[in-house]
């Protein structure tokens, strides 16, 4: 089983309040099977209470300790890391289980010792936390090797859907560009320069997971103009993008396959052209991309025209875990596709 890539990424987060709370409900289960399994007279009650203090102590303080080492041991090896929570857990145990012995003289808490020596229920308390323990541990380092790779799975399946989206197009770009080389060879020589500048910004540096909307729009405009080369004042383009939504992030080459599926199943296949019309806006903390063009009659469009949405749709699916949507919806005269992409820290208006 690999190692995770940061040591204290084996622990959860002991440090929120959400995860003190579920260590407190299991040391309140354990409470109960110790109290039920170990009395069913008078006393259960009063047992179930001193077990209750005495296990939620434990856990409290253990967290206490495992936020700690989370936070300050990142720089030890994961197994490192694993081998001092697993000490610390034993020594929390000891030091509470030591203060409980010596308390129970003159508190309840002889009821829960009962007639036991000290060596006897030391031995015991540690025993059970032991085992509790080292379950645990390797139960956060199963789930954080599973996540590693989970995670390296998810980038290959993205880069491979990446891929089958870029030579997309690049080849459409590419034909565009050759339909004007013998008849309009400066216009063709300034687009190659355009394709090459992008394709450059591109191979600079690994592709990032999100990119500012701003950014890929840089992209689409690059590709409209490309192809108003080929298709003249037939092709138009209107942007509408809000002040928050051009700095909201999305996976890149998400809108300008949209886009180029707007020009080439739409625009390009009506006699007048038309306009794409793109919007952008940012609301309950998603950003709503809209694209929209005007459709070509049941004759005349191309078939495959929904691939690019198939495609998009499942990066969407990888990247956000079902929190990301592609929806789109046709009448007589246009095709809009609306994107949704969850966002942190960033809300207006919808323009």
């Amino acid at each position: 089983m690999s190692e995770p890539e940061q040591p204290t990424a084996i622990l959860p987060d002991f440090c929120t309040g959400s995860r003190v709370v579920r260590v407190l409900v299991v040391c309140e289960a354990v409470a109960v099977v110790l109290a039920l399994g170990s009395s069913m007279s008078d006393d259960l009650w009063r047992r179930l209470f001193l077990l209750s203090i005495y296990l939620q102590w434990i856990g409290v303080c253990s967290a206490a300790v495992l936020c700690l080492i989370r936070r300050y041991a990142g720089r030890l090896s994961t197994r490192t890391v694993v081998g001092l929570s697993y000490l610390c857990l034993l020594l929390v145990t000891l030091a509470v289980t030591e203060i409980i012995f010596v308390a129970g003289r003159f508190t309840g808490f002889g009821l829960i010792i009962q007639h036991s020596s000290q060596g006897v229920f030391l031995v015991r308390s540690l025993g059970i936390c032991a085992v509790v323990a080292a379950l645990a541990l390797r139960y956060f380092w199963l789930r954080a090797s599973w996540a590693v790779h989970a995670e390296a799975e998810l980038r290959a399946r993205l880069e491979a859907l990446q891929a089958r989206i870029e030579p997309h197009f690049l080849f459409n770009t590419l034909n565009s560009v050759a339909a004007l080389i013998e008849y309009r060879p400066a216009e063709a020589e300034t687009a190659l320069e355009d394709l090459a500048t992008l394709l450059r910004a591109r191979l600079k540096a690994e592709t990032p997971t999100a990119i500012r909307l701003v950014d890929e729009m840089r992209l689409v405009e690059a590709y409209v103009r490309i192809e108003q080369l080929r298709l003249g004042d037939r092709l138009a383009m209107e942007v509408d993008l809000s002040p928050a939504a051009r700095e909201g992030r999305l996976p890149s080459l998400c809108l300008q396959p949209l886009v180029e599926n707007a020009i080439g199943h739409g625009v390009a296949r009506l006699p007048d052209g038309g306009t794409v019309r793109v919007r952008a806006w940012i609301a309950d903390g998603m950003l709503f991309a809209e694209v929209r063009n005007p459709v070509a009659s049941a004759a005349e469009r191309a078939p495959g025209h929904r691939q690019a949405l198939s495609n998009i749709r499942r990066r969407l699916a990888l990247a956000y875990e079902g929190r990301a949507r592609l929806d789109f919806t046709q009448d007589a005269t246009w095709f809009t596709v609306r994107l949704a992409v969850p966002q942190q820290d960033r809300e207006d208006a919808p323009p």
